[in-house]
């Protein structure tokens, strides 16, 4: 039953059903995991599929998507925060931030999954929560 909760969080986050994957994310997301383009084209959509790999591959897609977003908002934040005399505090937060993503998610794979195969999907559910949430932060201050 835990499982539904890191599948509900993968399926609500927006990605049109039948649109043709961003081929950025998929060269990134084949160069760190070393899966094929082909491969992550087939399950890029496929986070409710019921099938675990294919689950894990569209998370992945999403976390990867969300973290091309917050690396570019955050370039655009650090230029902002430079002008501002804060670029130090932002870099501390930003470190301060993968810190605590980085320490959570798996926390919260293992406490949930209790050692079965869901714990990669609470993991990828976690990271691409916390990481859209800092990439919203971030969008924030750019527009400001």
């Amino acid at each position: 039953m835990k499982i539904i909760l890191p599948v509900l969080a993968l399926a609500l986050m927006p990605i049109a059903a039948h649109s043709a994957p961003d081929e950025q994310v998929v060269l990134t997301m084949a160069k760190q995991t070393g899966l094929s383009p082909t491969e992550i084209r087939e399950s890029y959509n496929a986070c409710d599929s019921g099938v675990t790999r294919s689950m894990k591959i569209c998370g992945a897609y999403r976390l990867t998507e969300q973290d091309l977003r917050l690396n570019r908002l955050y370039k655009q934040a650090l230029t902002k925060a430079k002008e501002q005399g804060l670029e130090e505090t932002l870099v501390k937060a930003q470190r301060a931030w993968l810190s605590y993503r980085d320490a959570q998610c798996p926390f919260e794979g293992r406490s949930n999954a209790e050692g079965g195969t869901a714990e990669g999907l609470y993991v990828l559910s976690c990271k691409l929560v916390l990481t859209k949430q800092q990439a919203d932060r971030l969008e924030a201050i750019v527009r400001d």
